[in-house]
């Protein structure tokens, strides 16, 4: 309370009210007359709005000065401290704390000024939204062409908006492929949002006719299902990439503070030739199919793709990860030795990085390539981060990431990698399995339990929740606790099929 009355005290002595009120009267003034020549002049509401802000920010300035000067009717002199000394000259602290106080005004003013001139920009393109977001899913979109047949272009037109949207940092965007896997469970836009554990959905269809293309886009509030923006593009398919930027700065600009500029947003995979682009599209499609044959097609597709533009980075991209996953391994489809996989997924890769350095997929797939093909484990961890570091929310970069993190001994950082990826997608099978089953290793017998029963969950057809429970049950039996009984695992094998059946009665239940 003496500090306070000390400090009240100081303020009469130097007279800083007599000065700060003709100031702020000085400001009132100023402001009425902005306000009465701003329409006259037909001038932007930005400019009085930034005249403003600059005289409301010279405030901690001039009440600084009026510290240490006085106005008088001989002209302004400094304050006098003690007035048995004479008045000395003011030193090196002074001019230091004036500094201070010049610079944080600068940097006040410029950022309520910013934040000014973002809301302007926005409202006048009609991207002012009452929902602040981090999180969001791109839900598939729908084919509405007249023979319905350009299932593939909505698809990928899906996978293209959310890589767009996952390189902005702060927001935080879930794979495409969880959209698809839950689009057939009929389930409502809000009970997706819940599964996924995101803010808002990204929905929307396309119509193409011809050359003509026709999309209309909806975000969707998740927490109550109300639309927040709606708005349809009607341009040629060669303009389908603009469209793809246009769609993902609006969608930052009305979920984040922040306003992304027309070129804050580099879209990398596009292509002059809209042949080219469809038969990446075809390609893509039979690579989400994932059967020997489908990814066979799929390479010749992304081939073809090349051939017609040698200039489009992301078929070099999709090509080499679909040679990896043909090459010899546990993993892959056993079409192609290991080392001429690697020999010709390598040449791809370079020749995308060449022509896109920042392209993340690139640098995931060249991750994938090391780790997995080429067994250089030290190195494919950086291509992996370089991957993250342009696109956050890849998460199949997340999952490499693990698994590379694991293979070094690197427990803690894989399991924080793997939490990451199935935070990105709870969907996924890889994702739902390896969360089970390191649970597990770590002791949470019950929530490993519920993870496999997830699983199986959405994805009965899977044989891998039931090998997950029926490991977790002879894991649980040697540790004679009950959580899985020998009756529930019969039931689970009896549920399955006759492959099913026998692998889950080769871990050990009879």
């Amino acid at each position: 309370m003496k500090v306070v009355m000390r400090f009240l005290s100081e303020l009469r002595r130097r007279k800083v009210i007599q000065t700060l009120i003709p100031f702020l009267g000085v400001i009132w003034l100023l402001l009425q007359i902005i306000a009465v020549v701003t329409p006259l002049l037909n001038l932007s509401p930005l400019v009085a709005t930034s005249l403003t802000i600059f005289l409301f920010a010279c405030f901690p300035v001039v009440f600084y000065l009026s510290w240490y000067f006085d106005i008088t009717p001989q002209g302004i002199r400094v304050t006098e401290v003690d007035t048995t000394e004479t008045p000395k000259p003011l030193g090196l602290k002074w001019w230091l704390g004036f500094a201070v106080v010049f610079a944080g005004s600068i940097m006040l003013g410029y950022h309520y000024f910013n934040s000014a001139r973002t809301d302007y920009v926005k409202r006048n393109e009609g991207l002012i939204s009452s929902v602040k977001a981090s999180s969001i899913a791109v839900l598939p979109f729908r084919d509405q062409s007249p023979d319905n047949d350009q299932h593939y272009l909505a698809t990928g037109v899906t996978e293209e908006l959310t890589n767009l949207l996952g390189q902005v940092s702060g927001l935080q965007v879930t794979p495409a492929s969880a959209g698809f896997n839950l689009a057939g469970q009929n389930l409502l836009p809000v009970d997706i949002a819940k599964r996924l554990q995101v803010e808002t959905l990204l929905s929307g269809s396309i119509h193409k006719s011809g050359n003509q293309l026709r999309l209309r886009v909806e975000l969707i509030n998740a927490n109550d299902g109300m639309t927040l923006w709606t708005q349809s593009f009607s341009r040629q398919l060669t303009d389908v990439f603009a469209i793809e930027t246009e769609i993902a700065r609006a969608v930052v600009n009305l979920l984040q503070e922040r306003y992304l500029a027309a070129d804050g947003l580099n879209n990398l995979n596009n292509t002059t030739s809209s042949d080219a682009y469809l038969m990446y599209l075809r390609g893509r499609e039979q690579y989400r199919l994932h059967t020997t044959k489908s990814i066979k097609e799929a390479r010749r597709l992304f081939e073809q793709a090349i051939a017609l533009d040698p200039e489009y980075v992301m078929a070099y991209v999709a090509l080499a990860d679909t040679i990896i996953l043909l090459a010899e391994g546990s993993a892959g489809f056993g079409i192609l030795k290991a080392d001429i996989a690697a020999t010709l997924a390598e040449q791809h890769l370079a020749k995308a990085l060449v022509r896109a350095p920042e392209l993340a997929e690139a640098h995931a797939v060249r991750g994938l390539l090391l780790f997995y093909l080429e067994g250089e484990t030290d190195a494919a961890l950086p291509a992996l981060n370089k991957a993250l570091s342009l696109n956050p929310s890849l998460a199949s970069a997340h999952l490499w990431r693990f698994a590379a993190l694991e293979q070094l001994g690197r427990s803690q950082d894989a399991w924080q990698a793997l939490q990451q990826a199935y935070k990105l997608d709870p969907i996924a099978i890889t994702h739902q399995y390896n969360l089970a089953f390191k649970l597990a290793e770590r002791g949470e017998l019950a929530s490993a339990e519920q993870q496999y029963r997830q699983l199986i969950a959405d994805f009965p057809a899977s044989p891998a929740g039931y090998v997950g429970l029926a490991e977790l049950g002879s894991q649980t039996a040697a540790k004679q606790a009950p959580v899985l009984t020998v009756t529930g695992a019969n039931a689970l094998v009896n549920s399955a099929d006759p492959q099913l059946q026998q692998q889950i009665k080769a871990l050990g239940w009879q």
